[in-house]
């Protein structure tokens, strides 16, 4: 594991705007993390000038880059590197621009065909992740059942390769905003709740089946829509909330009050809403595939994503453990010790 390089540079490409989803959320909250353990003058954070405010560090120098498009960029990084003979580091399935790279790679969906894009996507997604599997000197990832689906499918000895999850704690100091269940027409335990982005492996579809059987139940669904339109199912139920995306006080109001949290994915890295939920203290509803069973053990009620005659009354009568198990074996800050362990091995 040793190298000349002194300087650790990590990309900070995927810190562009405060609407972020889970992988972005495990780069902003290592980051935070990683920042109270450096050495000052060791580390550096590249990011654009614009969006440089969105993220406070004492320990990490931010360095400025000016960029209009991630080819540009690509081009400045690879140079910084190779002028400072610096290791890469990328927390969000980034892209390995040179040999000395520890590259993050939440799933590798596209072998498993989770997401609905076209052909050439695929082929492009599944080439990126074997050019990492070959060049990068590291690679990590967020959970032991990714770490098997990229064995099985990637040139990658289990050497190569580290497990370090997810953590919850980002919601500890974020105040509930119970506005949006005013604005939403929501009250306290008369609603189950979805958070995810609106794309194929999240299963959007079992909702709406579930939701036509359970009609006198509410269904509030909270996320972005990314590369799938569900307009098809827009309206089709009268018993459905779509609220759009939401920011972190909503998001905790809503786990705070609903009956139960829905996660019905076909497949999951990790899956980080199901946790903050058991922060909150909600029920959690979820999928007994990937690596949701590997995570959340017997603390979950577990469904098949694939079958949808569930009575979610019954399901919730069924008895499960406390989640403080769960809760005290994840944190961001013991992913940041793992982090940085890793990064010195391959610097000292």
């Amino acid at each position: 594991m040793q190298t000349k390089t002194k300087k650790v540079v990590i990309d900070g490409s995927c810190i562009k705007s405060t609407k972020f989803n889970g992988a972005q959320r495990y780069a902003l909250e290592i980051l935070r993390e990683l920042d109270k353990l450096v050495p000052r003058g060791k580390y550096e954070l590249l990011i654009r000038r614009e969006y440089k405010d969105l993220l406070c560090l004492c320990n990490i120098k931010k360095v400025e880059i000016e960029a209009k498009n991630k080819l540009i960029w690509g081009v400045k990084v690879l140079f910084y590197l190779v002028k400072n003979n610096a290791l890469y580091i990328h927390f969000t399935n980034g892209f390995t621009l040179w040999r000395k790279s520890i590259i993050t790679l939440h799933d590798i969906y596209a072998f498993y065909g989770m997401y609905n894009n076209t052909w050439l996507y695929n082929i492009k997604a599944k080439c990126k992740v074997i050019i990492d599997a070959i060049v990068a000197m590291h690679i990590v990832t967020v959970s032991e059942f990714s770490k098997q689906t990229m064995l099985d499918k990637l040139p990658l000895k289990p050497e190569k390769i580290s497990v370090i999850y997810n953590g919850w704690q980002h919601l500890e100091n974020i105040e509930s905003d119970e506005q949006i269940l005013e604005r939403e027409n929501l009250h306290a335990q008369s609603y189950y709740f979805f958070l995810g982005r609106l794309v194929n492996n999240k299963n959007i579809k079992w909702i709406y089946n579930v939701a036509d059987r359970n009609p006198n139940d509410y269904f509030v669904i909270a996320g972005a829509l990314y590369n799938e339109k569900f307009d098809f199912y827009m309206g089709k139920n009268q018993n459905i909330v779509y609220t759009g995306f939401i920011n972190d006080g909503e998001m905790k109001a809503l786990y705070q009050k609903c009956k139960a949290f829905l996660f019905p994915s076909l497949m999951e890295g990790f899956g980080i809403p199901p946790m903050e939920a058991l922060y909150n203290g909600a029920p959690i509803i979820i999928s007994n595939t990937s690596s949701l069973p590997e995570i959340y053990e017997d603390s979950a009620h577990y469904i098949d994503p694939m079958k949808y005659d569930y009575c979610l009354d019954d399901l919730l009568n069924e008895p499960v453990a406390s989640p403080e198990k769960i809760l005290s074996k994840y944190s961001w800050e013991k992913s940041a010790k793992q982090w940085y362990e890793l990064i010195e091995g391959y610097t000292n």
